[in-house]
């Protein structure tokens, strides 16, 4: 959980390289390429993969990475501050802001710590908090009805003979009671 609430202030990181660039450029600017979707998608493709290398989920992990890092740049298209959101680059350079906006717009660097910081930090955690308790909430494992194969079920007769492996043990010979193996094909039954 700590990994992906990491991987959605992702695209924040742009703060790191704006040097590299003009501030308003789309890709070196904050709130630049880094919060499009496709970037997400690319991240995520890239998840995927790095997860069935481990043996995990690739597309679970895809979808996750995908909502983790572009739920960012949907949720800053709602804050009160800022320059909108380009979601759709490199399609196209529009740049998108919800006519909604109340996510409030925390201060940058040291400025977060202040009261006003606070109060924003305290805000967010408010309106997530439903996401937070859904997502730590504990669950009872989901009970799967698993069928397995019997030997010697109830079915109904079979149309064509099928062979049956003969017991292997004589206390197996014993359960068989007087089934003709034969001429019953395996059921399949729930144990689940």
């Amino acid at each position: 959980m700590l990994g992906f609430s990491l991987l959605a202030m992702l695209p924040d990181a742009d703060v790191f390289i704006m040097g590299l660039g003009s501030h308003d450029s789309i890709v070196t600017g904050h709130r630049g390429a880094s919060h499009s979707l496709l970037t997400a998608v690319m991240v995520a493709i890239a998840g995927g993969l790095l997860a069935r290398r481990y043996g995990w989920s690739g597309v679970r992990t895809m979808l996750a990475v995908m909502l983790a890092i572009g739920s960012h740049g949907l949720l800053d298209t709602l804050g009160q501050g800022g320059r909108p959101i380009p979601l759709l680059w490199p399609l196209t350079g529009e740049r998108f802001q919800s006519p909604w906006l109340f996510l409030p717009d925390a201060p940058r660097g040291l400025k977060f710590i202040s009261r006003y910081g606070l109060l924003d930090a305290v805000l967010e955690f408010v309106y997530f908090l439903p996401v937070t308790v859904f997502a730590l909430w504990p669950r009872a494992a989901a009970r799967i009805p698993r069928l397995a194969v019997v030997a010697g079920g109830v079915t109904e007769p079979s149309p064509r003979p099928v062979a049956a492996a003969a017991p292997s043990t004589p206390a197996a010979a014993e359960n068989t009671g007087d089934l003709d193996l034969e001429s019953q094909e395996p059921s399949l039954r729930s144990i689940g």
